[in-house]
């Protein structure tokens, strides 16, 4: 308020009701009598106005703050989506070159197997013809030679005297000979087949491969079963012959039988 000898000049006062209308550039008259010019300030409806708009721009700023809200979860729903896809397709790309990878190492292991395969069969057969031949010979010096037939005894003629009605003696017939001795060779010893000696394996049915190996039957391992055909690593020491125990590169020792 101002111009009044009852407040100072700018304090805030409230009037009591008016009659008639507020209206800025009037004067309006209280219930009480008291008079008041009314200088600019908002009428009623203004001032409702000015509400109405305050609480319209407050609504319009939830929706916006609530549509912006929701565009920022929609985006973050996109991009975690997105970073989902990709990780599902770096996964089958990586799940992909692991199956190519084992494919290529399956391939390599099954040509390794077969060039493996046809080297032992080489050396089967080599050793095969090798043992045969040495079988043959073996056999040949054994034979013992033929016995020594026996000499029958050959028996004297009788003799008929040709001067017995003379009364001459009669000639007495020759004895008979002594037959001859039985000659028979003496025999070998039968062979002593050899043990394998005390915690070595032994390998039945054993050939020797291209690349120095053994492969065979094996027996009296404890890390194999008995009959189970196991190929050994290169053979390093001892002879590669039956009865005979080869040492591997890596040290493990085997009976040949």
């Amino acid at each position: 308020i101002s111009g009044s000898g009852a407040f100072k000049d700018g304090e805030p006062v409230t009037t009591s009701p008016i009659r008639g209308k507020a209206v800025g550039g009037t004067v309006v008259v209280t219930k009480s009598g008291s008079k008041y010019f009314l200088s600019g300030g908002d009428s009623p409806a203004k001032a409702s106005n000015n509400a109405k708009a305050a609480a319209d721009a407050r609504a319009k700023a939830r929706q916006e703050a609530a549509e912006a809200k929701k565009a920022a979860q929609e985006e973050a729903r996109k991009v975690a989506a997105a970073k989902k896809q990709a990780q599902l397709e770096a996964a089958q790309a990586k799940k992909a070159a692991q199956e190519e990878a084992r494919q290529a190492a399956l391939a390599e292991k099954q040509r390794i197997a077969e060039e493996r395969k046809q080297a032992q069969l080489e050396a089967k057969k080599k050793a095969e013809e090798a043992k045969a031949a040495l079988a043959a010979k073996s056999k040949q010096a054994s034979n013992p030679k033929a016995e020594a037939a026996s000499v029958a005894p050959v028996m004297g003629r009788p003799t008929i005297s040709l001067f017995g009605l003379g009364g001459g003696d009669d000639k007495v017939a020759p004895a008979p000979s002594p037959a001859a001795p039985k000659v028979t060779k003496k025999q070998p010893p039968p062979a002593v087949k050899k043990q394998a000696p005390r915690g070595v394996p032994t390998l039945s049915g054993w050939r020797l491969n291209g690349d120095g190996s053994i492969s065979g039957s094996i027996s009296g391992s404890p890390n194999f079963k008995d009959g189970e055909r196991v190929t050994t690593s290169q053979i390093v020491n001892g002879r590669i012959e039956s009865g005979s125990v080869v040492k591997t590169g890596s040290g493990s020792q085997y009976f040949l039988g």
